[in-house]
């Protein structure tokens, strides 16, 4: 898959916590910063995926229910 560049802002102080913890893991500040977003999408895929199918079944909990009884 073609890769595409772009910029995003943040504070000069979760950069550089960013690049200590790229650095910890032993990655590029890219991929480490691609893989937290990987991660947090799939997430959220996982979280919609599972709140469909509590609705489909007339049972609805809230995100945080969910997060205490299966985190």
């Amino acid at each position: 898959m073609p890769t595409v560049s772009t910029s995003i802002r943040m504070s000069e102080d979760l950069l550089s916590r960013a690049k200590e913890e790229a650095q910890f893991h032993d990655l590029s500040l890219n991929a480490f910063i691609v893989e937290l977003l990987s991660e947090k999408i799939q997430d959220e895929e996982d979280y919609h995926d599972a709140m469909t199918v509590l609705k489909e079944n007339n049972r609805a909990i809230s995100r945080e229910e969910m997060l205490k009884k299966y985190a």
